[in-house]
């Protein structure tokens, strides 16, 4: 009577085979939620409240869904002025413009007119808000 191979499990090559399709999949999911995984925990700007009184929000980390509306100012020192427009907040029916001051050290982020992007910003002195992060979605 001859010996029969016993089966040893699943070959190495399927194992590295299934491991890198997870983590293919995983990687794609992230891409999927826009970008914004680092904003998901952060909270969105009340645009009533910011209005209200913005410099008690002063110090704050908000995130915001905007579409850039105009260029206000440029500063080589404090970096460039914008305006925004909420895409998820109106105020009495009207859209809520905002300025967002995005600083040099975000100097290679193209910026124009109509673009969307979801934003980490922080309220600074006098009610301006300080982009810290901002991803198209």
């Amino acid at each position: 009577m001859s010996r029969q191979k016993k089966p040893q499990g699943l070959p190495p090559w399927l194992i590295m085979l299934l491991v890198l399709l997870a983590a293919g999949g995983g990687f794609y999911g992230l891409q999927q939620n826009g970008g914004d995984a680092s904003l998901r925990t952060i909270e969105e700007l009340n645009a009533s409240i910011y209005y209200d009184n913005a410099n008690s929000l002063r110090g704050n980390t908000y995130k915001i869904d905007a579409e850039i509306d105009s260029a206000l100012g440029n500063s080589p020192t404090k970096g460039r002025l914008f305006s925004v427009v909420l895409k998820k907040q109106t105020q009495g029916g009207a859209p809520v413009v905002l300025p967002v001051l995005v600083p040099p050290t975000l100097g290679g982020l193209t910026i124009q007119k109509g673009q969307h992007y979801l934003m980490k910003v922080k309220v600074i002195e006098d009610g301006l808000l300080k982009v810290e992060e901002a991803n198209k979605p």
